[in-house]
């Protein structure tokens, strides 16, 4: 009887201290999952884009008559004056030098097609001048009413000019501040330009005691290419990593060409705003 009940008390003590025992353990928690840190990408310039662009010019030009080693200047209020709008496309390519210094290579082509005309002064065609008349006539092919070319007859000149296309190839200097990117540029510039100068010669009309036109028509028409330089300064912004607009001013002097056998000299310059967005590889 006291060993069973030795046992009992035995076993019972036993599974008490195990129960104890079991209720002290620490049980660790499960581990919350940490979120991946993620870092974006540092934006480069380096790389080549190309895109389009739009904007407005306004032209300045200077004409000079040539005659027996002489340079007459004609008077700028009967020269062309051209302006407006303008679009084209430009391309190049960038290379981050470090530091925020960026070095980039483009060019662009824009198309405008605008043209002017301007009528210049009337004058009287002494008779001293009656030979040389004829034979500007007759080189541009222009035919005259011979009989009507005298005492005080008249002739009046027309300058007209057309740029067709204009463009040029640069080396640009950033300064960039992570997305954004002022920068200023220089190199060539070129365009074509239209050189129309056309006469109109009036005389007496013999029947009608009134003015006729006894001539008129073009003494040259001549398309030629000027070459010269440009400057410029921008900005350009990178909207994502690659799509970049762009904001410019740019100056353009095309330098001198002449026309009409060389007996005219023009020069041509404009200034321009523009502005451009572009696709960046």
């Amino acid at each position: 009887m006291n060993m069973k009940w030795l046992i009992t008390a035995s076993a019972f003590a036993f599974v008490s201290v195990s129960a104890a025992q079991a209720a002290d353990v620490i049980v660790p928690p499960n581990p919350t999952p940490v979120a991946p840190v993620i870092v974006a990408p540092t934006f480069s310039w380096t790389g080549f884009y190309v895109g389009g662009q739009i904007g407005g010019f306004s032209g300045k030009t200077k004409m000079d008559i040539l005659a027996k080693g002489q340079r007459i200047p004609v008077n700028n209020d009967y020269l062309p004056k051209l302006s407006g709008f303008m679009g084209g496309l430009y391309g190049g390519s960038n290379i981050d030098l470090g530091n925020g210094l960026i070095l980039g290579v483009d060019t662009d082509i824009m198309w405008s097609n605008k043209d002017d005309k301007k009528t210049g002064e009337t004058f009287v065609i002494t008779p001293d001048q009656f030979s040389y008349i004829k034979k500007i006539l007759k080189d541009a092919s222009i035919n005259i009413d011979e009989k009507a070319l005298k005492n005080g007859a008249k002739r009046t000149h027309s300058f007209t000019f057309k740029e067709k296309w204009a463009g040029a190839t640069r080396v640009r200097i950033g300064f960039a501040a992570e997305r954004i990117m002022p920068y200023v540029a220089g190199g060539i510039a070129y365009t074509q330009l239209q050189d129309n100068i056309s006469i109109s010669i009036t005389g007496k009309d013999s029947d009608k005691d009134s003015e006729k036109v006894i001539a008129s028509g073009a003494l040259s028409d001549e398309t030629k290419t000027l070459v010269g330089y440009t400057l410029g300064a921008g900005v350009d912004l990178a909207m994502t990593n690659n799509i970049i607009v762009r904001a410019e001013y740019r100056y353009s002097d095309f330098g001198k060409k002449k026309f009409s056998n060389d007996k005219y000299e023009t020069s041509y310059k404009t200034n321009d705003f523009r502005v451009g967005v572009a696709y960046k590889f």
